[in-house]
């Protein structure tokens, strides 16, 4: 009788000795432990092997009764199986119980295909957070792929039978993530790598650093976006609806191009007479903003600009082609332009004195618009001259009237009037 209850015991002993092989997970490479399971659902009574599938493609399928797309793949699956035949062996395997399993397959049909029900050994050595979850084993008994159930096809499943090379997406699971966190600073980071498209805003850096903007594009990975540094929003705005990253030539450069509509709106942005002023107006007023989208396309990429100039702040801005009033620069009758070609260029421009030789209209016409006389009208250029001219004025600057005079002295009328021209007005929103 003792002898009998001894080799009862050595036959309990199998199955739990082979057990504690299985404290490690395992990975691709790795070779599939020879495990044998008798939790099989629809094979009642009998038990099965890892080792009875020796030179079969294993796909082991993970899933759980909560799972519509793994219930909604498994006639997918059913069909590999026939399709395949003896080449392939499909274990669909759960940790639901075999209650659980009865309660969910009698409203869906059961696959013909083998189940393993209530399994803690297959999910503890290949553990994983969402399911479907795909474990491929090769004929030759090593795991090839931890991946997602989408890639079990009749093409990927071919190729592996047939020993081709192929690449599958390996499922990779993390188990530490911090969900409150921001996706791109989460684990230090970690997923910063996957960004394709961003913009966003900060406020004034104060550590010492170069302020600026600039437009960057990168060819190799066809991004392409701006970065600005400790700028004001107004630079931002110019930036954005000049459409060009050096506005200096642009439409909107000077402030008096610029419409402000809104109560408090102008109050907003003008730079205060008093510096104790300065701190509170550069908290409102100075910006860091980056951006980078997915596109090779500048003008595409200044409509994202404008878009988050829209978004970020509390103002609508848009460029509108208006009727505002202006002061009109046009020739008077006896203007005579620089009379030689080969005369020395000259432009001097002080509070008392402004010297033009030889040199294009346009330089006083931007002068003038940089003034304060004008900070608040523009002064619109209608001379038509395309040639080289000749200004001399002393004290012109004081008032409207002086500077009118001296103007006609040089044979230019600058006289008032209403315009059609670009603006970019600003809005409360």
């Amino acid at each position: 009788m003792a002898h009998k209850f001894m080799r009862l015991v050595v036959l309990f002993l199998i199955p739990l000795a082979s057990y504690t092989q299985i404290n490690n997970t395992y990975n691709i490479g790795d070779k599939m432990p020879a495990l044998t399971f008798s939790n099989v659902y629809n094979q009642p009574g009998s038990s099965i092997s890892i080792s009875d599938y020796k030179g079969k493609l294993i796909i082991i399928d993970f899933w759980n009764r909560w799972c519509g797309s793994c219930i909604e793949a498994f006639p997918k699956m059913e069909k590999l199986q026939k399709e395949f035949g003896d080449k392939i062996k499909v274990l669909l395997v759960t940790t639901d119980k075999k209650e659980e399993a009865n309660k969910l397959f009698k409203r869906f049909k059961v696959p013909e295909l083998t189940i393993l029900y209530g399994d803690t050994v297959l999910n503890t050595i290949f553990p994983h957070i969402t399911v479907p979850h795909h474990v491929w084993v090769n004929p030759d008994g090593y795991i090839q792929f931890i991946t997602d159930g989408y890639n079990a096809t009749t093409q990927n499943i071919s190729k592996v039978l047939e020993g081709k090379k192929i690449t599958l997406p390996l499922k990779i699971e993390l188990t530490d993530i911090d969900r409150e966190a921001d996706l791109w600073k989460e684990g230090n980071g970690r997923f910063q790598k996957y960004i394709t498209n961003y913009s966003f805003i900060m406020s004034k850096v104060n550590e010492d650093w170069d302020h600026g903007s600039g437009f960057t594009k990168d060819t190799v990975n066809n991004t392409c976006g701006f970065k600005f540094v400790n700028a004001t929003l107004l630079d931002l705005y110019k930036t954005a609806f000049s459409e060009a990253v050096n506005y200096t030539t642009k439409d909107f450069y000077r402030n008096n191009r610029i419409q402000f509509i809104g109560t408090g709106v102008s109050e907003f942005f003008n730079f205060p007479d008093e510096s104790d002023s300065i701190p509170a107006w550069e908290e409102r007023n100075i910006i860091c903003y980056e951006s980078k989208w997915k596109t090779q396309s500048d003008s595409l990429a200044f409509q994202y600009l404008q878009d988050d100039a829209n978004r970020f702040f509390p103002f609508s801005v848009k460029a509108e082609i208006k009727e505002v009033p202006c002061y009109i620069l046009t020739l008077a009758p006896g203007f005579t332009t620089s009379k030689s070609p080969n005369k020395e260029k000259k432009f001097e421009y002080t509070d008392s004195s402004f010297i033009l030789s030889n040199m294009p209209i346009i330089n006083i016409v931007e002068s003038l618009n940089g003034i304060d006389l004008f900070k608040v009208i523009p002064v619109v250029d209608e001379t038509n001259c395309t040639v080289n001219v000749d200004i001399n004025m002393k004290n012109a600057f004081t008032d409207i009237g002086t500077l009118q005079k001296q103007l006609l002295q040089n044979g230019l009328l600058l006289k008032e009037g209403t315009r059609i021209i670009k603006m970019l007005v600003i809005r409360d929103k």
